[in-house]
């Protein structure tokens, strides 16, 4: 379920695809390596050289917080692709800081036939109606934004879905329906169906420098490695961002993977999301996603925070880490949270991770696997990792993997991934099971992943990961019926007597034969 291995193991095989880019990353994800020296200008997403985004790997970034004109929002009055009125012409008119209103469309639909619609302004918001209202598609034609600016294209209340970007030759592609230089956030937001294939595959759906996501999700998106003449690398099926922060979100269904060629080599990583600086998740579920090699869930360089969180039925199919690939020195802080049916080709079914510091507290890691015997549970390095925290439930993991004592290696008897209350969905513990009240609250939750109707804590103490059972539901309070005076007593009898003699059947009087006259 947990596999380490020392950073001076070999793997099975050093692609050459790492020349195009993870040796950069690697480089980049080191301490003390100045960031702006590195030349990346193999990213090439325009032709126009003064408009390409990343020419040099990025150094942290801050927003423009310099003084600003007073913000406008400028209403959206059309689905047309361009001209008076539509979102292409109204963005282009925009100012940095700016809000783009689409509430008032009921197209339901804008699709795009005349390419990505370019943000250049520093910071712009896009408004909508909400996300099961309005979609903003690419029609697999281009992607749908390309945001050129150091500040944050913010979403909120849309689904942007059907981009595409394909590189051809040696080039690379990213960001199948949004590029960014800068950062993107997503709130009440869905993006889905956007593709990007290339040498290199960065993100399927987004590039950026960073990511925020709200109560949004990733779906159905695909990163795709294709030369015939060369090897490849997907880096991302949903993003490729080098800052990452979930909340309350889904990334389900995504696919880094490579167009398969046994003369050369490939290097997949990250079937969900690849966060090179690493970050944190929150209340959030990563599910069905699938990397071609390393990170089936979720890959990062960097340290990773994860609480109240469900990752399952993730797969690495050709190497390591089917739910959580974490490159040396990063480690992972994995607290009430529960990792389960992941699977990885080769070793570390669950998580995947070869440097010390990780923390792991009130979680499960239970029923992940690997194809190879059992090397999910056997494989490690030659130096042992220590894992702090404790009230951990954890099926097999590797000898050299030191768990924290208080450790329980008993089945969970979770159920299904399914709907059971809040927006994303969660693995239920049976009533017989044994995460039941054995877990804690170090972290100081105040609702499990569901939110705010389902409290961290309940009954005798915590439970162990994401769900915290919440008990049969009380039966139906017994209102008790006030006592009558005596006289209102004689007065309702009265009452019923009376309208009882009322419903009573009345006799009709016999009808008398008229007579002659």
């Amino acid at each position: 379920m947990i596999a380490v291995q020392h950073r001076s193991t070999p793997l099975r095989r050093r692609p050459l695809a790492v020349q195009l880019a993870a040796v950069v990353l690697a480089i980049a994800a080191l301490p003390g390596v100045a960031q702006t020296s590195v030349d990346t200008s193999w990213i090439r997403f325009r032709s126009e050289p003064a408009r390409r985004l990343f020419p040099q790997l990025p150094a942290a970034r801050t927003t423009n917080t310099g003084a600003h004109a007073p913000s406008s929002s400028l209403p959206v009055t059309n689905c047309d692709d361009d001209g008076p009125g539509s979102l292409r012409q109204t963005i282009a008119a925009a100012a940095d800081g700016d809000t783009v209103d689409l509430t008032a469309l009921r197209c339901g639909t804008i699709t795009l036939q005349t390419g990505a619609i370019p943000v250049g302004v520093d910071s712009l918001v896009l408004n909508g109606p909400g996300r099961f209202m309005l979609s903003i598609g690419g029609n697999q034609l281009d992607r749908v934004f390309l945001h050129y600016g150091g500040g944050t294209l913010t979403v909120h209340g849309l689904t942007i879905s059907d981009g595409r970007n394909r590189a051809d030759e040696f080039d690379i592609a990213g960001g199948g329906c949004i590029a960014s230089a800068g950062y993107i956030a997503l709130y009440d937001s869905t993006i889905r169906n956007c593709y990007a294939r290339g040498q290199g595959a960065y993100g399927g759906a987004l590039y950026a420098y960073s990511l925020t996501m709200s109560n949004s999700t990733l779906s159905g998106n695909h990163a795709f490695g294709a030369q015939e003449q060369g090897s490849t690398a997907a880096f991302g099926g949903a993003a490729f961002v080098y800052g990452l922060q979930l909340a309350g979100s889904t990334i389900s269904g995504n696919r880094a993977d490579h167009q398969a060629d046994g003369d050369f080599a490939s290097y997949d990583i990250g079937g969900g999301i690849v966060a090179v600086r690493g970050g944190s998740v929150y209340d959030s579920t990563i599910d069905t996603n699938v990397s071609g090699a390393r990170g089936g869930g979720i890959a990062v360089f960097s340290n990773l925070s994860v609480f109240n969180s469900t990752v399952s039925s993730n797969r690495a199919a050709g190497e390591i880490g089917g739910g959580f690939f974490l490159r040396w020195p990063a480690a992972l802080q994995l607290g009430n949270s529960t990792v389960t049916s992941n699977s990885a080709g080769f070793d570390g079914g669950g998580v995947w991770l070869n440097a010390p510091g990780s923390v792991f507290a009130s979680s499960i890691i239970f029923g992940n696997s690997s194809d190879v015997g059992n090397r999910d549970n056997r494989y490690g390095g030659p130096t042992a990792v220590l894992i702090e925290g404790g009230r951990n439930l954890v099926g097999p993991a590797a000898p050299l993997t030191n768990l924290p004592a208080d450790t329980l290696h008993a089945d969970p008897q979770l159920l299904p991934l399914a709907y059971n209350g809040g927006s994303t969905r969660t693995h239920a513990l049976a009533a017989a099971s044994p995460a039941i009240d054995a877990g804690n609250n170090e972290s100081g939750l105040l609702f499990d992943q569901r939110g705010s109707a389902f409290p961290r804590v309940f009954g005798a103490a915590t439970d162990i990961g994401a769900f915290e059972q919440q008990g049969a539901a009380p039966p139906p309070a017994q209102v008790p019926v006030p006592a009558l005076s005596g006289w209102l007593s004689a007065l309702l009898v009265s009452l019923l007597a009376a309208a009882a003699w009322a419903r009573q059947p009345r006799r009709r009087p016999a009808r008398r034969a008229f007579r002659d006259r």
